[in-house]
């Protein structure tokens, strides 16, 4: 396993505090950012940031600002879905203005509009769900410049359509048309350059910032083989505008990505008309609409000395995006797609000569902010690092809310700081009671492939919620006992993780004074939808082992009707997931980190990643009272998170979420203004681990 101890070691810089010989007193100051790595990764104030929850707030903040630049807009993306809408008033596609429609517009304004999108191949682009509707074939160039896309009806005609099946269809129809056009130029002032991973690379930085993990060859091969450009910053007016026309000068740091799925409000609705429609419900003219399901995550909006790192990444990403072959083979070196070549003129020259302080900052500005990367391709690992300091300076409270909860080398961080941390206070005379308890708030979503079930188990394992995966802990528990019986260990993934997680994880937190809770959210169907739709498939694979566990109990799951022999034989179940495709980790009030980069192998160490994060007390709190608020309801934001009321809401949060579950149990609504559940997962053991 990965020693996250000696990467703690690096990143440290010893610090002098002198005494007060009369008062016997010192003061210190605790290192939250990475100092060290401070050339390659500077330490911006005069910084002015705001934080918006889920994608209703902050997409509709990024059009806004979009449509005052008035020089240029950088776009860093995993996906991009040019029928998504960032502003939604209407009940069916289109909803608003659609985003590939907003960037044509503005770029028809004279904005210089450059898209940097992660793209590997059909097959793998099209699996991971990134460009939906990218064309089969397309050209890199064209000799026409007059673009092609239509809308058939006419935008307005759209909300007159009944039929689901129709809307879908003229939405792909739209996409492909866009894409075709965009990808061969014929959108004037807007540039598409595509870029891939690097496997070399990223078997470097994993060996770098990761040595010790003993990954499964599969997971290792998968991270290696098909690394991703995760990060989603958004650049705006960094330039000065022709002929001195007003600048909207600010960038976005974020975890959203501009695919259609991630918009979605604080409310969660169970089914939101305004969320895209869903292709896996009954479509006829009478029908009750499905649309998918609730997405959680969060943006911040960045002004002041901070946009010049998010430049520099852009630029380095940009000036080196060499494309990739719209024909595999030899073929394919005739027809070059999109990218920077031998005698392009690099844009980090066009910039260099702007600097932070030449930055516009509004008045008032004061937050400090350092911008941290996964980034293989510059031995960067400085997310890894920012988490490591943050995790070990913590003294009441850890909140984390990430999509993917898989790096189990960090709560073994935690264990062994709190060790240090007893030592310390052991040998100063104090008692064990003296210790002060580390609270942790952990919200995860059910692991989105079953192959992601053994990490995901290792690391609440570690936290000792194992328990909450029921059907795997069964198989590990079983594992111990074969064990104890003398019979031979067994390998394997269930081996793998009777190794990893202690048998008595639970009796080390609380020797170790760490209190642990790890949560789930779901959304309730309070006007009782659900009875008149049917759908052919369930929103995650999570439900469907839940339903096998029903099926092989009664000989058919509880939302199917054995009736009904079509395809749309299923009842969506009241409750429904949130999915929780949040990057989130506040510490104390004073320490918060928000981007791209999940709790794992994968964003620490081989896909690149983007990450903000400040020590801004006043912005911290703030928005750690809006997060708690909104999932645990507003009587369980934390008020000050004194030490006193931190120990009082996190005993109230296990209570809201035990009395949710019992709700939940008896087909009743949650708490009012609540979403949090216990962590469960129903899954068994996989064929194969994923990261």
């Amino acid at each position: 396993m990965a020693d996250l101890n000696k990467l703690l070691d690096e990143i440290q810089k010893p610090e002098v505090s002198h005494v007060d010989m009369i008062k016997r007193r010192s003061k210190g100051t605790l290192q939250w950012f990475l100092e060290k790595d401070h050339r390659t990764h500077p330490i911006h104030d005069n910084n002015a940031l705001q934080f918006f929850m889920c994608g209703q707030e902050g997409f509709a903040a990024i059009e806004k600002d979009i449509l005052a630049a008035g020089s240029s807009i950088d776009l860093v993306l995993w996906g991009f879905d040019p029928g998504m809408e960032l502003t939604r008033s209407r009940t069916t596609w289109p909803h608003g203005t659609t985003y590939g429609d907003l960037l044509v517009r503005k770029a028809g304004e004279g904005v210089k509009v450059r898209m940097l999108l992660w793209f590997d191949s059909l097959v793998i682009n099209k699996a991971a769900g990134n460009v939906p509707d990218f064309p089969a074939f397309w050209a890199p160039t064209s000799f026409s410049k007059t673009s092609r896309t239509t809308w058939p009806e006419g935008a307005d005609s759209y909300d007159n359509r009944s039929n689901s099946a129709w809307v879908l269809t003229d939405r792909s129809n739209y996409c492909k048309q866009w894409w075709e056009d965009a990808l061969a130029g014929r959108f004037k002032n807007l540039e598409v350059r595509l870029r891939r991973g690097s496997p070399l690379e990223i078997h470097s930085n994993l060996a770098r910032y990761l040595p010790d993990s003993k990954r499964d060859l599969s997971e290792a091969a998968s991270m290696i083989a098909v690394g991703t450009h995760h990060q989603k910053p958004i650049l705006i007016d960094y330039e000065p505008a022709a002929g001195g026309r007003p600048r909207n000068v600010c960038g976005y740091v974020m975890g959203l990505n501009s695919v259609t799925d991630y918009w979605d409000t604080t409310a969660h609705a169970f089914n939101d008309p305004r969320r895209e429609l869903s292709p896996n419900s009954y479509t006829n003219y009478d029908e009750a609409r499905w649309h998918r399901k609730p997405y959680r995550d969060y943006a911040i909006r960045v002004q002041g000395e901070a946009l010049h790192c998010l430049n520099r990444n852009f630029v380095q990403g940009w000036d080196s995006a060499a494309g990739v072959q719209v024909i595999p083979g030899p073929a394919g070196s005739l027809f070059p797609a999109n990218g920077a070549g031998a005698f392009s003129k690099k844009l980090g020259d066009r910039r260099q000569s702007i600097q932070a302080r030449d930055i516009p900052r509004p008045s008032g500005s004061r937050c400090r902010v350092q911008i941290q990367r996964t980034q293989p391709e510059s031995d960067d690992g400085t997310i890894l690092k920012g988490y490591t300091l943050a995790s070990a300076n913590a003294l009441n409270y850890i909140y984390v809310e990430n999509q993917y909860f898989q790096l189990s080398e960090w709560p073994r961080l935690l264990k062994d700081v709190r060790k240090r941390y007893r030592r310390a206070m052991q040998e100063a005379g104090a008692a064990p009671t003296d210790m002060a308890p580390l609270h942790l708030f952990v919200v995860i979503p059910q692991p989105e492939r079953g192959q992601m079930v053994p990490s995901t188990y290792d690391t609440v394992g570690t936290l000792g919620a194992g328990a909450q995966m029921g059907e795997y802990d069964k198989k590990v528990q079983g594992e111990r006992k074969r064990r104890e019986a003398g019979a031979r260990s067994g390998g394997g993934l269930v081996g793998a993780s009777a190794n990893a997680v202690p048998v008595d994880a639970q009796a080390q937190l609380q020797e170790l004074g760490i209190k642990p809770l790890v949560a789930m959210l779901l959304t309730f169907d309070s006007a009782n939808q659900a009875k008149n739709i049917r759908i052919k498939a369930r929103d995650s694979e999570a439900q469907d082992a839940q339903a096998g566990v029903e099926e092989k109990a009664r000989g058919h799951a509880d939302d199917v009707n054995p009736e009904n022999l079509s395809d749309f034989n299923i009842t969506p179940r009241r409750y429904r997931e949130i999915y929780i495709h949040s990057k989130l980790m506040i510490v104390d009030d004073v320490y918060l980190t928000l981007g791209s980069a999940n709790l794992n192998a994968r964003s620490m160490a081989a896909d690149s990643e983007l990450n903000l994060c400040t020590e801004e007390y006043a912005f911290t709190k703030a928005a750690r009272k809006r997060v708690w608020g909104n999932l645990a309801g507003g009587d369980l934001d934390g008020k000050e998170c004194t030490r006193a009321e931190t120990a009082q809401v996190h005993e109230d949060w296990l209570q809201r979420m035990s009395g949710n579950q019992a709700l939940r149990t008896g087909g009743k609504s949650p708490v009012d203004g609540s979403f949090i559940h216990p962590f469960e997962d129903p899954r068994g053991v996989p064929f194969v681990k994923l990261a």
